[in-house]
Formats: C-alpha cells, sequence, structure tokens
C-alpha cells in the first residue's frame, strides 16, 4: 500500500548507504595496504557487498532477529542478507545506467523480500515478520508525514496537524491491501493511492476551517505531485 508513498525516503537511506559504503571501503583498503599485502584477496568485493548488507539488515531488522530462537537466527540472517546485497548490487546497476529504477523498485519492496523468505520461514515466523513490518512502516510513514507536514503547512495548528495526520494515516498507511509492483499491477496501486488521497482530502475539509484547508492543501498536494510522478513512470514503463 504505501510502496510509493516510501519511494523518496528509501532514495535517502540509499544515499546514506552509499556514503557510509565508501567510508567502509576506505577502511578495509587502508588496512590491507598497511598489512603489506600488493591486492586485494579473492572474493575482495563480494566480502564488502555482504558486510554492508549485514550492517544494513542489523539497522532495519535487529529487532526481528533478535526475537528469534538461536537455532532460527542464523539462516533467517542469511537469507534477509542475500536480499539485501541484491539490493545494494541493484543500485549500483541503476547508477552505472545498466538497470531501470522500476527493477529497483521491484527488489526493494516489501514484498520481495517477503517472497524470498517464504521458503525459509515456518508459519509463526512469518506472522511475526509480517506484524514487524506493518509496525515499522507505520512508524516511517508516519514520521514521514510529520515532517513533511511540518516543512509545507507550517501555519497549520497543532491540532489540526494531528487530525490531518491521523486522517491520513487512516486512509493511506500501512496495513492496506497489499499487492506486487511490476508492470500493470503497479500503475494501478498508484491509482489506488490516489484514490485514497482524494478520500483523506474529503474527509479533512469537512473537518477544519477554509484557511487550515489551504495550509493543507500544500502538504496534499505535494503528495499528489509524487504519486502522479510515479504513476507516469510505470505507465512509460509498460
Amino acid at each position: 500500500m504505501i510502496r510509493r508513498l516510501r519511494l523518496l525516503l528509501w532514495e535517502r537511506n540509499i544515499i546514506k548507504r552509499k556514503h557510509i559504503g565508501h567510508c567502509f571501503f576506505c577502511a578495509l583498503l587502508w588496512s590491507a595496504n598497511a598489512s603489506g599485502q600488493s591486492g586485494p584477496p579473492p572474493g575482495y568485493s563480494n566480502n564488502i557487498d555482504e558486510q554492508m548488507a549485514e550492517m544494513q539488515v542489523q539497522v532495519r531488522y535487529g529487532g526481528f532477529l533478535g526475537n528469534l530462537s538461536d537455532s532460527r537466527r542464523e539462516d533467517i540472517n542469511s537469507a534477509i542478507t542475500a536480499v539485501f546485497v541484491e539490493r545494494n548490487r541493484a543500485s549500483k546497476n541503476v547508477s552505472a545506467g545498466l538497470a531501470t529504477s522500476l527493477a529497483m523498485e521491484e527488489i526493494t519492496s516489501p514484498e520481495y523480500l517477503r517472497d524470498q523468505l517464504l521458503d525459509v520461514l515456518n508459519r509463526e515466523e512469518l506472522l511475526a515478520f509480517d506484524e514487524f513490518e506493518d509496525s515499522y512502516l507505520q512508524v516511517q510513514l508516519r514520521n514521514n508525514f510529520n515532517s513533511q507536514l511540518a516543512l509545507t503547512a507550517p501555519g497549520l495548528s497543532e491540532a489540526n496537524k494531528k487530525l490531518v495526520l491521523e486522517i491520513l494515516m487512516k486512509h493511506m498507511g500501512a496495513g492496506q491491501t497489499k499487492v506486487t509492483y511490476s508492470g500493470g499491477d503497479a500503475v494501478d496501486e498508484s491509482q489506488r493511492q490516489l484514490r485514497a488521497l482524494m478520500d483523506a482530502r474529503s474527509e479533512i475539509i469537512s473537518q477544519i476551517d477554509e484557511e487550515q484547508m489551504q495550509e493543507t492543501e500544500k502538504f496534499l498536494s505535494q503528495i499528489q505531485s509524487g504519486l502522479l510522478t510515479s504513476q507516469s513512470m510505470n505507465e512509460a514503463a509498460n
């Protein structure tokens, strides 16, 4: 449900990971030179990719992994790490012009990771994973909406900020219909999100005055612009 709305947040995270990865690479390279090695050992690049992915997994899924039994944690951690390695490589390919951003979107979607874990997680673990994901995505989306509200609608009262946020999360928050994000499905999802935004706007209009609604429209228009851009990209890719 919230895949497109999290795109900008994801892109910022990718930029941050690239910066961390660069520093991490330099530290390892310095260490190798200090040891008198004339060149990197076989598999050196792959080791960096995997170690970087392991760091990302601990930041993103450490809470979930920490609740697993010791006997299951290693296998599940390895499965999640493999997907993060794939994501990082896809990001490099997009930057190098070797892959499309649409392919990157599919690999980085929560649904893609979940699909890769279906053969690894048992029923109870899968339920726990879904609960962890929904809770995490809900918090992330809410924080993103909060920051955007503060930037785009500074004249909105605190009470109305809370009201707008609650209504928007009700219509567009996590826990909504799960979909896949490839081909025509991505276009359909963008259209569904636009309809959800319109429903949220209608409910907000009925509860705040005209002056405050003008402030709110600055925020809602920004979301709408992002969804329309995403829809256009998906339509062009089909």
